[in-house]
């Protein structure tokens, strides 16, 4: 195991316990989806993570929040429930705000039928796996499969699974009893304490050397009620390259068995705009030497009233634009080939340059699209709303 805490510290929730029920506010799946797209995004390792597959992906409800991650660039949602996958195919679709305000690198997205125990070509290369609440839902022969298809054949960077955890069920009975089935939902297969999920890990890390696990939860328990834990409990795996570690054992290609070569069905497929930057490195940094020229004619501080013109150091426009790879020397060539004059290592901008230059506009930034609520329906698990 190793320790493990989300990038951000964590987010502001409210547990209310009253004589009647039992509140969480925001509701613990949102609080599960935060959690997940925070440990997605962590420092460590977004840059390495191009391929999510999410399992039990259902309504697609958590991919309107990981299209988001600008570093992703294919996302495969599975499922095993064709009709609900039908039902809501066009969530994966780009919306109209996609097209005017595009990513700045591709994105694939496939919509998948095929169960979580199966291995299948499109899951190779898969960097990070999500599966939010589904191990619950599978018997015990398609359990036993799922470390074997995803550790042993996958070997992604990262993993995330969730699973309601049983301990919390004792506040809930005291409002409303279980189900006939006695879990917190009528498919629920089983429904794991903190205890045997921990285990359930570490037989996981036991078999495949080359990952270690954190333990975490959401939907904090209500004040003087810690003992029972977490609603929902979580669990990351990550792999040990990923941590800076040495692996314990090679990765290898795993063969796919022909019998499940083709298990999986493809119901859909979209490429999601986004914007190629064909420009060359000196052409993209001449594009920002004549903003930062343009800017230095906006402030008096930089008027030179002697030579009647705008004066910017070479020094200062280097350190300026040294995040896109620019040096002195490269300025300098650039600012002659343009015709720029520089004296004494200052840029002069004379008065009447700004007037003739059509391409010193004040530039327009777009507006952010704004974060969608989203909402559970009907079929939602009860107690997870």
């Amino acid at each position: 195991m190793f320790s493990y805490t989300l990038p951000c510290g964590g987010f502001r929730t409210l547990t209310k316990l009253t004589g009647t029920g039992i509140s969480f506010d925001p509701p613990v799946y949102e609080q599960r989806y935060c959690a997940a797209i925070q440990i997605l995004e962590d420092a460590r390792w977004v840059k390495e993570i191009k391929k999510v597959t999410e399992f039990g992906c259902a309504e697609m409800r958590f991919f309107q929040l990981m299209r988001r991650i600008e570093t992703i660039e294919n996302i495969l949602q599975v499922d095993i429930d064709h009709d609900t996958l039908k039902a809501h195919l066009s969530r994966t679709n780009p919306l109209v705000s996609d097209y005017m305000k595009q990513r700045v690198a591709p994105l694939r997205v496939q919509v998948l039928l095929g169960s979580v125990a199966d291995a299948s070509e499109e899951l190779r290369n898969t960097d990070a796996v999500i599966a939010l609440e589904l191990i619950e839902h599978v018997y015990e022969d398609v359990l036993a499969k799922i470390p074997v298809n995803i550790f042993g054949f996958m070997q992604p960077k990262i993993v995330i699974f969730s699973t309601p955890n049983a301990d919390f069920n004792t506040i809930f009975t005291r409002f409303n009893p279980l189900l006939p089935n006695g879990f917190r939902h009528h498919d629920h297969k089983f429904e794991w304490t903190r205890e045997e999920f921990k285990s359930w890990c570490l037989g996981i890390t036991e078999k495949y050397t080359n990952y270690m696990f954190s333990l975490l939860g959401v939907g904090d328990p209500p004040e003087g009620e810690e003992a029972v834990g977490h609603v929902s409990q979580i669990a990351l795996f990550v792999r040990k390259d990923i941590l800076g570690l040495p692996l314990a054992e090679p990765l290898e290609r795993q063969p796919t068995p022909d019998s499940i070569m083709s298990a999986y069905k493809t119901l859909h497929v979209v490429d999601f705009p986004f914007y190629k930057d064909n420009r060359t490195p000196e052409e993209k940094i001449w594009t920002e030497v004549e903003n930062q020229l343009y800017q230095c004619t906006k402030d008096d501080d930089n008027y030179d009233t002697e030579r009647y013109a705008y004066k910017l150091s070479l020094d200062e426009l280097t350190r300026r634009l040294s995040y896109l790879g620019a040096t002195r020397e490269l300025l300098a060539k650039l600012l002659e080939q343009h015709k720029k004059i520089v004296e004494n290592d200052f840029v002069l901008i004379e008065e009447n340059d700004g007037e003739e230059s059509s391409d010193w506009a004040d530039p327009v930034y777009e507006q952010n699209e704004g974060n969608e609520v989203m909402q559970p329906n009907k079929e939602d698990e009860n107690w997870d709303v």
